[in-house]
């Protein structure tokens, strides 16, 4: 069997209808290209595997891989992965909306540029503005900013290379630190040499962790305002454990790739800033989600 375009890799978990929107807005929109969907599925409850199962029927690019446990969204794509036959692979968000063959328009960009390890498009909010996709890998000095408001200055902001910069930087074409795991081009050759995801991250910073590894390798990260894609964000992810994950990931990282004597710094950061967002977002402001968080924050960092 001939080797396909693009191995398309999505992963479910009790995202039922919008993966179902996704998977059509995929075989209306892609055309002149082979490939494959392959739906990673984490033990959804939802009737999820009941519905890729028709879509399987339905559709013949759509392969169902069945992970038997919410094993995370790395490991999911690494199972993915396993199966693919593509030459490339899209690591592409179930909550996430193609049109006018957005797929093959960035599949054809990739291949006009060198030594790329991970591309992606513009992403859009569902009433069409744009979403932050990526940003600078974290330094101490970021980190540091980050925690304490600093990049969220007027003009001081601007200079500091933040690990979520402004929406104004995803308005041209540009080499990134990392980009988001809602829309991800990769080589397959180049996803193999790197054993995919680090599996030990369960969700949240495993797009930036893989990216990083990939630089140390030589490849470029690149992200490109056309073509465009929807991504509705967060469908299947709650807000309390994006933000605890993120910092637990965080020092993960830290002590996978970061001199050591860095590691109580960054600790001691995140500490600051969990206390000064539950100060302000949880306690003076009275969000609920933002003291529940933040709270569960604190007994991570140490």
């Amino acid at each position: 069997m001939p080797k396909l375009d693009l191995s398309i890799i999505t992963v479910s978990f009790n995202t039922r209808e919008i993966l179902t929107n996704c998977i059509k807005s995929i075989v209306k929109y892609t055309k002149g290209i082979t490939y494959e969907i392959i739906v990673v599925d984490n033990d959804s409850k939802d009737g999820s595997i009941e519905r890729i199962k028709e879509l399987e029927k339905k559709y013949p690019q759509v392969r169902f891989v069945d992970a038997k446990a919410n094993v995370g969204f790395g490991k999911a794509n690494n199972l993915g992965a396993k199966k693919a036959k593509g030459e490339y692979l899209l690591l592409l968000n179930s909550d996430t909306l193609i049109f006018d063959n957005a797929i093959k328009e960035s599949l054809d960009n990739l291949k006009k540029l060198s030594d790329v390890g991970v591309y992606s498009c513009k992403l859009l909010n569902a009433d069409k503005t744009v979403q932050a996709s990526g940003g600078h890998f974290p330094t101490f000095g970021n980190v540091f900013a980050w925690q304490f408001f600093i990049d969220d200055l007027p003009f001081i902001g601007s200079l500091i290379p933040s690990f979520h910069p402004q929406l104004s930087s995803y308005n041209r074409n540009r080499q990134m630190d990392w980009i988001t795991g809602a829309f991800m081009i990769i080589p397959k050759d180049v996803y193999d040499q790197v054993d995919g995801f680090d599996e030990n991250i369960f969700m949240y910073t495993e797009e930036m962790e893989l990216c990083f590894r990939l630089r140390k390798l030589g490849y470029k990260t690149v992200y490109q305002i056309s073509p465009s894609i929807i991504h509705l964000g967060g469908a299947s992810g709650g807000s309390v454990f994006a933000l605890t994950s993120e910092i637990k990931n965080m020092i993960y990282f830290w002590k996978k790739h970061k001199p050591k004597w860095q590691l109580p710094f960054i600790k001691f950061f995140f500490l600051c800033g969990s206390l000064l967002r539950l100060l302000i977002f949880g306690i003076i402001k009275g969000d609920e989600k933002a003291k529940s968080a933040y709270t569960q924050a604190l007994g991570l960092i140490f």
